[in-house]
């Protein structure tokens, strides 16, 4: 249609008939910053506006009139498919948030249904998404923190309860007496009440302590500081322990962390060096404590480092020696700044510069002066000057690194079964969390299309490097390395840079071996001398290739599985065709025979004879369609021809079906239907099915002169059906079985095959129903099963009830 003189020139994908209406409507959603689009009921673009173009990364003029499925194939069977259809099924306006990998995006959706279509608007969450991501892991991060920690840590409420307390301080409570079964050690009792009502030795120190909090509840101070003695628990040696509580400054509701740390140490150190410093005037008598206090500090396995008022070293124990890299002759009498670079010192200096500005203790964990190590530093500040404890724990930091790694990486390889698949998560996973490159070689016979690698490195250099060491033959160090680990089956270290794998500072290789099966290798490389790989980073490693292995044989033992139920399901098929021809055969004979024998007068018992031969032909041609039907259930290939079904027009039915088989054994089959039933959506073939199992298992099963009910209610939005009899009902050891396949056929001496109700259970979880028995022996049995009944909204569409028989 053409535009008429004056008007307004449409914008792109706006149709130039729109009325001004329209036309304002549109523009409207050109300006706002949502998305939005539109599609007809064949799933085609009839609009989208400029921000969708923008979010989707596609012009318009591209997908006007595309079919979105097409356009963008990664949608479905997604939720966005799942939600649009049911939208524009049931009519009914749907909202959700989801996760659309290729725009690496979380959208929030609102799709709007019109006889015409579907509306729908869209926008961009990721960011408060990874925002809900980061506050999570900060709090875990928060947590592992406090737990890490030595001190014993509580927080109190403004009334001086207990909310919390770290893992530190359940291990203290532990060990003086608390339950080995009470995990909360303390929390919700009352610390301030407690300390008021201490008495005894420790009166003194405990009504301090209370003291203290109260100033700090009441807002008089912002932290309070007590050293108090202790023994052992049953009165062995003697410790210190220093207390430090602080207001929390921040908002919310008040709190006050209570620490209390164990400075026996520190306590034992200060000591023995305020005694060297008094006794300095007597040069015999000094010499003899500074000898004294050296054998202490010698002896404790932590470095230790003491400085001045001026911050100035003057004493160095050999632990210390051993962390700075430096005799303690090149450091006494000079400053931290002075000795070090600023690249190497800076923490340590400005830790110490805090906590004697402060003086307050400040402990942190610092990379160590000497490559590739880390520390636990602790300064605690007192009128002569600093006491610095260190402690190497860099192992420790290792472990739990590692840890961490392999159970995101236990997590990530069981997301999917697939080999490559699982290849491809442990090398992108690795780099850079343990490693500047990983390759991962697979022999043949893993993977289906044989031998593979996979790599993943920071440098394109690097990855060649990677892929050339893991080619069969290789002749450079990681090359030889690898296949001494194929070859001896054992972990092999490339600990020195070698002259010809540049870029290669330090490389670990570790056969990917499960029950003596060797399905490949690991191979780890790192490109900076601060990452080496070392005899104790072996066994880690290991553990990675060992799991690794693992899901790869699960994956391999997976898809094993599904080609044999692929080839049984085959051989079922095959097994029945071949089984239809002879049977087809001997219908047709005896049918030919039975009517030539009428014709001919001959013996009526002759007659008789060839009937019941087509009564068992029957008979197996039934067994044969129940065998074919499992298959199809259980495989998930039973197509539903489903429609909207009338729920009392279909018991009707059954009853109309089956009133002369209940009469041949004098049974009453009765019909019970609350009123105003929702119809249900099913298969109609396959629900009459259903019925008949159940309907003749309640016949075949039920004396004469008994009753059988069948029932039909609403619950929520299923409607729920039962078939009752007044039988002898089943026992209770048999109740968990009655739907497993051949299990009747098994374990009891009733006719059948024992596969109705096996059918009947896949043929309603198929509708998306459920299935349940209950008996009491000698009070009959009640089988139910439920089906989704149809919203109001398509309640007014034809009704595909069974016609009357």
């Amino acid at each position: 249609m053409a535009v008429r003189q004056g008007q307004e020139r449409t914008s792109p994908g706006r149709p130039a008939s729109e009325a001004p209406s329209s036309i304002q409507a549109l523009d409207a959603l050109e300006r706002i910053s949502d998305a939005v689009f539109a599609l007809d009921r064949s799933w085609r673009f009839t609009y989208l506006n400029s921000s969708s173009e923008w979010l989707l990364r596609r012009p318009r003029e591209e997908l006007l009139g595309r079919i979105v499925w097409d356009e963008f194939p990664e949608a479905c069977g997604s939720i966005f498919e799942q939600e649009y259809q049911r939208a524009l099924r049931d009519q009914v306006h749907v909202a959700f948030e989801s996760y659309y990998k290729p725009l690496d995006a979380w959208l929030d959706v609102r799709a709007y249904p019109s006889s015409e279509g579907l509306t729908i608007c869209f926008r961009d969450v990721s960011p408060r998404k990874r925002a809900e991501h980061a506050l999570n892991e900060s709090e875990k991060f928060l947590r592992s923190t406090l737990d890490s920690l030595s001190t014993h840590i509580a927080i109190l409420d403004g009334q001086g309860t207990i909310l919390a307390v770290n893992a530190a301080w359940k291990r203290f409570a532990h060990d003086n007496g608390c339950a080995e079964d009470d995990d909360r050690c303390g929390v919700g009792a009352n610390y301030l009440e407690v300390t008021e009502a201490a008495h005894g030795e420790n009166a003194e120190e405990a009504a301090a302590v209370a003291q203290g909090i109260r100033d700090i509840l009441a807002g008089r101070s912002e932290s309070f500081l007590l050293d108090y003695p202790c023994h052992e628990p049953g009165g062995g040696n003697r410790r210190w322990f220093l207390l430090r509580a602080t207001r929390f400054i921040g908002s919310g509701p008040l709190r006050v962390v209570m620490a209390h740390e164990n400075i026996t140490a520190r306590h034992e150190a200060d000591e023995a060096h305020i005694r060297l410093i008094r006794e300095e005037a007597a040069r015999e008598e000094a010499e003899a404590a500074r000898e004294r206090m050296n054998a202490v500090l010698e002896r404790i396995t932590d470095g230790f480092a003491a400085f001045d008022r001026d911050r100035r070293f003057t004493y160095v124990n050999r632990h210390a020696e051993t962390h700075f890299g430096l005799k303690r002759e090149v450091l006494l009498g000079r400053r931290l700044e002075e000795v070090f670079s600023s690249n190497h010192g800076s923490a340590m200096a400005a830790l110490v510069r805090r906590a004697t500005g402060a003086q307050l203790p400040v402990e942190e964990e610092q990379p160590s002066l000497v490559d590739n190590r880390w520390l636990r530093v602790v300064a605690y500040p007192s009128p002569e000057g600093l006491s610095v404890y260190f402690r190497d724990i860099t192992e420790k930091r290792r472990v739990e690194l590692w840890g961490r790694f392999l159970s995101d990486m236990g997590a990530a390889s069981t997301r999917s079964l697939d080999c490559a698949e699982v290849v491809r998560t442990v090398a992108t996973l690795a780099v850079p969390t343990l490693a500047d490159g990983c390759a991962i070689a697979t022999q043949g016979g893993c993977l289906d299309e044989g031998a593979s690698i996979e790599v993943a490195a920071v440098t394109h250099e690097l990855a060649d490097a990677l892929r050339a060491a893991c080619a069969p033959g290789a002749q450079t160090a990681l090359g030889r390395s690898v296949a001494q680990a194929l070859r001896t089956e054992a972990g092999v270290l490339l600990a020195a840079p070698s002259t010809n794998s540049p870029g290669v500072e330090s490389a670990v290789a570790v056969p990917l071996t499960l029950q003596d099966h060797s399905l490949g290798v690991l191979l780890l490389v790192s490109a900076h001398p601060g990452l080496r790989y070392g005899n104790e980073s072996l066994p880690l490693v290991e553990e990675l290739a060992r799991r690794t292995a693992l899901a790869l044989e699960n994956a391999r033992l997976y898809r094993t599985a599904k080609q044999a139920v692929a080839e049984r399901d085959e051989t079922l098929g095959i097994v029945s065709h071949d089984l239809r021809a002879p049977l087809n055969t001997i219908t047709l004979l005896s049918r030919s025979a039975e009517r030539s024998l009428l014709r001919t007068h001959e013996e009526a018992h002759a007659a008789e004879a060839l009937r019941k031969v087509r009564l068992v032909v029957g008979n197996m041609e039934g067994l044969i369609d129940d065998l074919l039907e499992v298959a199809r259930v259980e495989s998930g290939r039973a197509m539903l021809d489903v429609e909207p079904l009338d729920v009392p027009r279909l018991l009707h039915q059954v009853q109309a079906l089956n009133e002369l088989l209940a009469a041949d054994k004098a049974l009453r089959l009765d019909v019970e239907t609350e009123p105003g039933l929702p119809p249900v959506r099913a298969d109609r073939a396959r629900l009459v099915r259903v019925f008949q199992n159940l309907v003749g298992n309640a016949i075949r099963f039920t004396p004469a002169g008994g009753h059988i009910l069948l029932k039909a209610e609403r619950r929520g939005d299923q409607v729920c059906f039962r078939v009752a009899d007044s039988g002898p009902g089943i026992d209770a050891q048999s109740l968990p079985h009655v739907f497993d396949r051949f299990w009747q056929a098994i374990h009891t001496r009733k006719a059948g095959a024992g596969l109705g109700l096996a059918i009947v259970k896949g043929l309603v979880e198929a509708h998306g129903g459920r299935v349940w028995v209950e008996s009491q022996p000698g009070h009959g049995a009640a089988f139910f099963f439920t089906l989704p009944g149809v919203p109001a909204a398509s309640a007014s569409l034809p009704l595909g009830g069974a016609a009357s028989p």
